[in-house]
């Protein structure tokens, strides 16, 4: 099998990957009911609000008797609340009674001293808070407009509370001082003469916004056991199998039943809102217009009889994708990591671990980079070597394999029978060149993730410019153009040339020549928005592979010397 047809294959992988990159993852105690409370200013919390979607998969109920329905103030005062530790800064606000801003203290947009923290919670109003409670269900209109009262608040706490026709909705926030987590307790009580409906249903919001940490946002779900994304990007859009399929896009992705947590996942961080009870639970993704959706956890909705109050309990992750911290809050939080398929798996954790390793006695990623594609390179060293000599041996066969086609170019059966036989007396296996491409293809998708999803690599710089091996480099930019002119990508692209001048080929010489502009064309301008540590992995390979055909031809031609 010709090696660029093997090329093509692994272009066709990047292409999606590429793609993707453009379009830009406890058996708590089951709730009981209670005699309605009456007012206390120990419970219930709430935090920062503004406009909330619906809950997912509502029931629509009158409005209890008292008044009507979303009879509150909507420009009444906002209060802000602020809980502050050394991982962490989160803004609750009353107005619908949410998180207003979660801001990593330890994560900044960019290396520069004055960069703002990573902020979790996208947009302002009107978007809505995190973990806004919007409960239509209840026929009050759309709480995540509703001005809550604070009740209670302290350096790690902070209790809100709303009281309507007879309802109270109560929310409670306790904030985990040593970790990147929440809990968030909903409470409703029924103080109306009629029962009410609530399905509990909490939300986070994404927006899409600037920059590489964002640049693929989705929104996550962890059902049936497996993570499901939906990209910010192309959320409410059909996309081309949609739009074939006569789909118009704005259906809302809902996932019943099984649902363990939902929420907003970037490359490097995540939110996730962990269900404490999976079986019943209903998740969903809306759309909210060009640029956001809203991720929303709750449950079918219930009826609370007059006189009695209901509650759940949710827990939050809101913090950087590191293994460790997901694995230590639970809840199969580390299915947000992308290492690619199950089969892929093994060997992406393995080069994570190689690339710590090497960085642990060379503290620079970028040549942790270089040395992983060195010993990966002479790992696969001896299928390389192979695969060259059956590619170099084809190629010299290619003369007789041109006359048998000629010779018996009207009888295709005939033409593979002799040039099978050709293969079998020069004892060369047509395949030989295939297998140790193929038995490659899994080490490149486990690097690709592993560069991908690694951290360690977000701002991590190199030498020179650049400075940031998760994002691409770029060496200037082109006045008037705005155009970045980036190093890497020209130079893997030039290096690609070399490599197919020195690499045997069984194609047509007009061909070859085409395939040798194009190859290097398309993979130079696919790589061009991809992170610098990944071209860089690439590039180095690719010049291993030129020091090792050179190496080779060399070898071959001293060989009658020696002899």
């Amino acid at each position: 099998m010709d090696r660029n047809f093997i090329l093509a294959i692994v272009l066709s992988f990047l292409v999606v990957l590429t793609y993707q990159n453009w379009r830009a993852h406890h058996a708590p105690q089951l709730p009981s009911r209670t005699e309605a409370p009456t007012q206390s200013a120990t419970e219930a919390p709430q935090a920062p609000g503004a406009q909330m979607p619906p809950a997912p998969a509502p029931q629509a109920t009158p409005a209890p008797s008292g008044g009507a329905a979303g009879a509150f103030d909507t420009n009444a005062p906002e209060q802000r609340i602020t809980i502050e530790n050394e991982l962490y800064r989160a803004e609750l606000t009353t107005r619908g009674g949410g998180i207003a801003s979660w801001q990593l203290k330890k994560y900044r947009t960019s290396k520069d001293a004055d960069a703002p923290p990573i902020d979790l919670v996208a947009g302002s109003p009107p978007e809505p808070p995190g973990l806004a409670t919007p409960l239509p269900e209840l026929g009050l209109g759309d709480l995540g407009f509703a001005p809550f009262r604070v009740v209670e608040s302290g350096p790690d706490h902070a209790s809100f509370e709303l009281s309507l026709n007879g309802v109270t909705v109560r929310k409670r926030f306790d904030f985990a001082a040593d970790s990147y987590s929440l809990r968030l307790r909903i409470e409703v009580a029924n103080g109306s003469a009629a029962p009410v409906q609530s399905g509990f249903a909490a939300t986070w919001p994404a927006t899409l916004r600037p920059g590489s940490d964002f640049m693929r946002e989705s929104m996550i779900v962890l059902h049936e056991g497996s993570a499901t994304r939906a990209p910010v990007r192309g959320l409410g859009k059909p996309g081309i199998t949609g739009r074939l399929a006569g789909k118009t896009g704005t259906e809302t992705p809902v996932y019943r039943g099984d649902v363990d947590w939902v929420g907003v996942d970037s490359t490097y961080f995540l939110v996730a809102i962990v269900d404490p009870l999976p079986r019943d639970a209903i998740a969903s993704f809306e759309p909210r217009g060009d640029t956001g959706a809203v991720a929303s956890i709750g449950y079918p909705s219930s009826p609370i009889p007059p006189g009695l109050a209901d509650s759940r309990e949710f827990r939050v992750f809101a913090g950087p994708k590191e293994r460790p911290l997901l694995e230590a809050f639970g809840s199969g939080t580390e299915a947000s990591v992308q290492l690619g398929y199950r089969w892929v798996a093994p060997l992406t954790r393995a080069f994570l671990w190689l690339l710590h390793a090497l960085y642990a006695v060379i503290p620079n990623y970028g040549v942790g980079i270089v040395l992983l594609t060195i010993l990966v390179r002479l790992a696969m060293q001896p299928l390389n070597v192979r695969q060259m000599r059956s590619m170099k041996r084809m190629s010299e066969l290619q003369p007789k394999v041109q006359e048998i086609q000629k010779k018996y170019a009207d009888d295709r059966q005939k033409q593979s029978e002799e040039t099978m036989k050709l293969y079998r007396e020069a004892g060369v296996n047509p395949l030989g060149g295939c297998f140790p491409i193929l038995l490659q293809f899994p080490v490149l998708m486990g690097l690709y993730y592993a560069l991908q999803s690694s951290i360690d690599l977000r701002q991590a710089p190199f030498l020179g410019w650049i400075r940031d091996l998760s994002a691409p480099e770029a060496l200037f930019t082109l006045p008037g153009l705005d155009l970045p002119v980036r190093f890497l990508p020209i130079v893997m692209g030039l290096s690609m040339v070399v490599q197919q001048k020195l690499t045997p080929s069984t194609m047509d010489p007009a061909q070859a020549r085409m395939m040798m502009t194009v190859m290097p064309v398309m993979f130079t301008v696919m790589f061009y928005q991809l992170p610098s540590g990944l071209v860089l992995y690439w590039f180095v390979s690719n010049l291993l592979a030129i020091g090792s055909q050179i190496w080779m031809q060399r070898g071959k031609k001293d060989a009658p010397a020696r002899s």
